[in-house]
């Protein structure tokens, strides 16, 4: 496909995501950075015994830019990020080098839209080994709406996350070997515990079948600590939007004039959380914490941190790659209290889920890649996400209008559920 015409289809798929669905308002959209310390953790990641856990935010807002001089499309934020000490490498340079050919456009650190009403947030947790931008088209189009998207960098699980005071993380696969260690307690091998989870997938278990599920993934000890931590990361993210909210910024280590405009415009009471892969089992926990979530995302996470509580009571949308169904997103489905809808995308495998087939069109058939057309799942993907997150936070349009807009797509499969009722599609 020549760029010219990977450029037509972009510009014809961001059309058709403005058309299909409801917009009160499209804004230009704000990009800037937000790099706190959370000196209450140490920085269990690194061997040193005096470091605490840092974590970069960037946020793409609704905004008022002053001018078109300042307007740009930067996708790797270590080009962005006034602390940024470290290279890419030239994989990296290239890939990024793409991404600016891609019609965007934000503006870096612009004042904040003014507008009668405060903005509704929309937390964000990446993948495991991947960046912060990894479903950055989302958050653009949700910007362009009227949200402000903050995504969460997770130092050290991050491929390459910048923090503060000139500092940066990167994903070290020799120091993260051990990480995701199973109990000791398991009366299974690491191996063993993938296996008879894969051979749960895909079919209705009974009572036994469950509590099995359950007790393999309590021993998933390694990825359940981590989930832990990266959900705290979120709960200090939002402690970071707070301070926003009403000008109190201490803790805060970059700090630019076009903050104070965030100052009474984040509606902190209407909040949504997407998660992808690692991210999407991490934002369910997070939701059902945070009272003020009215929904969450999970774009292809299997839940390490299964439970019978977790997840319960928030309206929850799980997208599933065209795999035999993972034993624990039935389950979850089953014990949900909310609205729940439980989406598997035909030919979609785990990284179609991110902006890597948008990005990256002719890369098919490659490793978690599938063979769904990339503008096509990216189309997909974003409109279930955007059209549920209208609903369920600022109440646009019906449940029904929301069911009617996922049958037009013919290559999902469906369940739905309200409150004890299934409705399998």
């Amino acid at each position: 496909m020549t760029r010219y015409s990977l450029v037509c289809c972009v510009v014809a798929l961001l059309c058709f995501a403005h058309s299909s669905s409801v917009l009160s308002q499209d804004y230009p959209v704000g990009v800037t950075y937000i790099a706190a310390t959370d000196y209450s953790r140490i920085e269990k990641l690194t061997s040193q015994h005096n470091d605490y856990r840092d974590i970069l935010i960037k946020i793409w807002y609704p905004a008022s830019p002053r001018d078109e001089q300042h307007a740009s499309y930067l996708h790797f934020h270590t080009e962005e990020f006034p602390y940024s000490s470290a290279t890419p490498s030239p994989d990296d340079l290239q890939f990024h080098a793409y991404l600016k050919t891609l019609p965007f456009k934000t503006f870096k650190n612009a004042p904040m839209a003014q507008s009668a009403e405060s903005f509704p947030v929309v937390l964000y947790s990446h993948g495991y080994q991947s960046t912060l931008e990894d479903k950055e088209i989302l958050m653009i189009e949700l910007a362009k709406r009227g949200y402000i998207v903050a995504s969460v960098g997770h130092p050290h699980h991050a491929g390459f996350v910048t923090q503060s005071f000139g500092r940066s993380a990167t994903y070290d696969s020799e120091a993260r070997a051990n990480d995701f260690y199973i109990s000791d307690q398991a009366d299974v091998s690491f191996d063993e515990l993938v296996a008879e989870l894969l051979q749960l997938a895909g079919r209705p278990l009974n009572d036994t079948e469950t509590a099995r599920v359950y007790q393999l993934m309590k021993w998933t000890e390694g990825d359940r600590v981590a989930l832990d931590t990266w959900v705290q990361d979120m709960h200090f993210a939002l402690d970071q939007l707070t301070r926003l909210q009403y000008g109190q910024y201490w803790g805060i280590n970059y700090l630019k004039p076009h903050l104070s405009t965030f100052k009474g415009r984040l509606d902190l009471t209407h909040l949504a959380a997407v998660g992808l892969s690692f991210g999407g089992p991490t934002v369910a926990a997070f939701c059902q914490q945070v009272y003020q979530c009215k929904a969450a995302v999970n774009l292809d996470g299997i839940h390490y941190n299964l439970s019978p509580t977790m997840p319960h009571s928030k309206p929850y949308l799980m997208m599933h790659s065209d795999t035999p169904l993972s034993a624990d997103f039935p389950i979850v489905f089953k014990q949900q209290q909310a609205d729940t809808y439980m989406m598997t995308i035909e030919g979609a495998l785990h990284w179609d889920f991110s902006d890597t087939p948008y990005i990256l069109p002719n890369d098919r058939n490659q490793d978690y890649l599938g063979t769904i057309d990339p503008y096509l799942v990216t189309e997909l993907v974003n409109t279930a996400s955007l059209a549920f997150i209208d609903l369920y936070v600022k109440g646009l349009g019906t449940r029904a209008e929301y069911l009617t807009t996922l049958r037009r797509f013919t290559q999902i499969r469906l369940q739905t559920k309200t409150r004890e009722r299934d409705d399998t599609q």
